[in-house]
């Protein structure tokens, strides 16, 4: 289906993966964006499988492995220009230092200062303990190991009160400034005795440029925490994004999808016409690719069927799709009294679209048109940025070959 015409319904790392793919392999590629989901809220950490889960780590190392020499997301990270891959040590807002398989470039990489003094920004900011954060990072076992120092050193960056207590977005926003970042850089470069490196929060600009000049003001790593969700990891992603749309050509339309469906040999996105101003009321696409987001990210819900008396889990738009949970196709499920949660509150992130087709694929058109899913709404994937875009990239070169 090379030149064909490729619809790819959400924005986020799947759906960026997947329009990356399907425009490498020729296609043309509308992506339809509508609210913020998970990637908006991301950490800056990359990972493949849940950070803090020990399950299988012979098959888990292999797996890293294998994706880590994938040329194909190797090529997407250069382009995106904001996934630094590689296995990592970073320091968390919350105080713990935790593996990686890569990050937001501006994430501190810990692992590379094994035995060092690492300064943490004392700033007086009212979301932000510089003595305990460092007191937190100094026990863990990386640093006990290592002999890796955190001490607090004082930095002036707080021009007024206000900076005190505004979101961490916008006082990261203050220092893409060069006068703003020219002081800072003066600040540290008189600090440099007293570290090897400094950790901020996350508050080191929104471009990638910025921590840049500013590692090469001081002469020595600078860098910072994780973001907490909706902070600044994530809105670097999509200020990326949407340069990398550019580049490649990529339509991005604004609205919210109500139905795929089958049209001939194509298929036919339709928009919800309430929240959906000014789009169209219909695309047609000879593929499609879903990635609307799990439970978290509104792409699944939870509804109530007032004919069979049961709640259950149901996609937020229709289409020729089944919903799975562990394996099983979701027919119904709960009860008069509500939706079951026997499985715990993981089966939020286990229910999705089932795919059993290659490439993630769904549903195939009557002719050759194609459906595939990627991300957060397939079933049974786990709800990491690194294994969205896996699917992503996948499902976009999938819909998208001859």
């Amino acid at each position: 289906m090379a030149g064909s015409q490729v619809v790819v319904i959400g924005a986020g790392v799947a759906g960026t993966a997947a329009a990356f793919a399907a425009t490498r392999a020729g296609a043309r590629v509308s992506v339809i964006a509508d609210r913020a989901g998970a990637s908006a809220l991301y950490s800056g950490a990359l990972d493949l499988f849940p950070w803090d889960s020990h399950a299988a780590p012979e098959a888990r190392a292999a797996a890293e492995d294998a994706l880590l020499a994938d040329a194909t997301l190797v090529s997407f990270a250069a382009e995106l220009g904001v996934f630094r891959l590689g296995r990592s040590l970073l320091a968390t807002r919350e105080g713990v230092v935790r593996r990686a398989l890569g990050s937001d470039p501006a994430l501190l990489e810990l692992g590379a200062l094994a035995g060092k003094r690492v300064g943490v920004f004392d700033v007086e900011r009212d979301d932000w303990d510089a003595e305990l954060l460092a007191k937190s990072f100094a026990a863990s076992s990386f640093a006990e190991r290592t002999r890796t120092a955190f001490v607090p050193v004082p930095v002036k960056m707080l021009r007024n009160g206000p900076e005190r207590r505004i979101a961490a977005y916008d006082f990261a926003a203050l220092h893409d400034n060069p006068t703003r970042l020219a002081a800072l850089a003066d600040a540290l470069s008189a600090a440099r005795t007293s570290a090897d490196a400094f950790l901020s929060g996350p508050w080191l600009g929104l471009e990638p440029a910025t921590l840049s000049a500013l590692t090469a003001a001081v002469g020595v790593p600078v860098g910072e925490t994780t973001s907490k969700l909706g902070g600044v990891a994530g809105a670097r992603f999509e200020r990326a994004r949407d340069r990398l749309f550019e580049r490649l050509g990529v339509e991005v339309r604004s609205g919210r999808v109500a139905s795929v469906s089958p049209l001939g040999e194509r298929f036919a996105v339709a928009f919800d016409e309430e929240l959906s101003l000014g789009a169209p009321r219909e695309l047609e696409a000879d593929a499609v690719v879903l990635a609307v987001g799990g439970v978290g990210a509104g792409g699944i819900a939870l509804s109530w069927d007032p004919e069979r008396g049961r709640s259950g889990f149901e996609l937020t738009l229709q289409a020729p799709v089944e919903l799975a949970l562990d394996g099983e196709i979701l027919t119904s499920f709960g009860s008069l009294h509500g939706t079951s949660l026997g499985g715990g509150f993981g089966t939020l992130e286990r229910v999705g679209i089932a795919a059993g087709g290659a490439g993630n694929l769904v549903a195939t058109g009557p002719g050759s048109g194609r459906l595939a899913a990627a991300g957060d709404c397939l079933a049974g994937r786990p709800r990491t940025v690194l294994q969205a875009v896996q699917d992503g990239l996948v499902a976009g070169a999938a819909v998208a070959r001859d």
